[in-house]
């Protein structure tokens, strides 16, 4: 049997699209060690209170001389690719977020102009340490994210410069964002980030929204009969599959609902949850949960059929006697109540 090959996420690209041609990409990877912060050092503005809100919590990044070198090669990239404005650099410690805007149609691809900044840095930096001389500054490879949609450029940006304000509380809140393997919860295991606590809630409630719902005219009824009923002590609970249940876990989110996200992949000891869910996990307003036997694929783990019903039944056996009573269209999984069972063994 030929076994197909894995493509981790780091090295993965559009498929499809011409790398040489105009857009807005934004591009992350991390030094070869990340053990090291080589770039610079993150400085804490000191919180007017203990225990600080993380909406509170200030900080920036104090440049190294490597990082000042970084950010100067980065400013400089027109000078050799004139296709190319450089709109942002985020250095973190041991990583960076870099967003460029390809003005026109580019004779080299994307990842040779990567290529060669990555060089000219590990040249600024065995001349900053020559004891490290061939000894690469950045990883082999690099993520790209494209922009198609409008607004996304904004997301891009405040993505960056929010980086360092999300590392201080990741540092101020360590075992929210640590991964917790082998929580005993519904008859079996999950691996977790966030606060696992909200297991001891005593009301659970799912929240289970089918594609035909989310179209559907009552579907804006079916999200405030959620809004208005939920009661101190309650904690929704959803694999947020389809639109609607995504809209309305991210609207309790926003008004301090603790809500439970249940996912088709687990997690490597790089995850974080990303926007509004970063900062629901730091307020302890946010638990996502993985059957145990499901371990972390670096390829981006697509929700087929059969895990999408395994989720919902999970989400089911969680909230008990808040659970929804489901109309599955379509296959489902003669031996679900198996799947299940097998979801959750260590």
């Amino acid at each position: 049997m030929k076994l197909r090959e894995t493509i981790h996420s780091m090295t993965r690209r559009c498929n499809g699209w011409d790398y040489h041609s105009p857009s807005i990409y934004m591009i992350t990877f991390s030094l070869a060690d990340r053990s090291k912060p080589l770039l610079g050092d993150l400085v804490i503005h000191p919180p007017e209170h203990i225990p600080p809100s993380p909406y509170e919590i200030k900080a920036h990044i104090e440049h190294s001389e490597l990082g000042k070198a970084v950010l100067e090669i980065w400013k400089k990239l027109p000078q050799a690719f004139p296709e190319i404005t450089p709109l942002l650099l985020q250095l973190m410690p041991e990583h960076l977020h870099g967003i460029l805007h390809v003005t026109r149609q580019m004779p080299k691809h994307l990842g040779q102009i990567i290529c060669s900044f990555k060089g000219k840095c590990s040249n600024a930096y065995w001349d900053i340490m020559p004891e490290m001389r061939k000894i690469s500054l950045f990883e082999d490879d690099y993520q790209d994210t494209i922009l198609f949609r409008k607004g996304q450029l904004d997301n891009m940006l405040s993505y960056a410069l929010d980086n360092p304000r999300r590392l201080a509380v990741k540092r101020m809140f360590p075992n929210l964002f640590q991964e917790q393997r082998l929580i005993q919860f519904a008859g079996g295991f999950f691996s977790g980030i966030g606060n696992h606590f909200l297991l001891d809630y005593p009301v659970f409630r799912q929240v289970q929204v089918s594609r035909y719902g989310f179209y559907c005219a009552d579907f804006d009824k079916i999200k405030r009969s959620f809004m208005t009923n939920i009661q101190f002590g309650t904690a929704l609970v959803s694999p947020c599959i389809s639109e609607g249940e995504r809209k309305i876990a991210y609207e309790a989110i926003e008004h301090n609902v603790p809500v439970i996200i249940l996912k088709n992949n687990g997690f490597d000891k790089y995850y974080k949850p990303s926007g509004k869910l970063f900062d629901a996990c730091a307020a302890g307003r946010l638990l996502m949960l993985a059957p145990s036997a499901w371990k972390y694929s670096y390829s981006n783990e697509k929700m087929t059929r059969e895990k999408a019903c395994v989720l919902n039944a999970l989400a089911q056996r969680i909230c008990g006697n808040g659970a929804c009573e489901i109309s599955y269209n379509g296959y489902v999984p003669p031996n679900l109540d198996q799947l299940v069972q097998e979801a959750l063994v260590p």
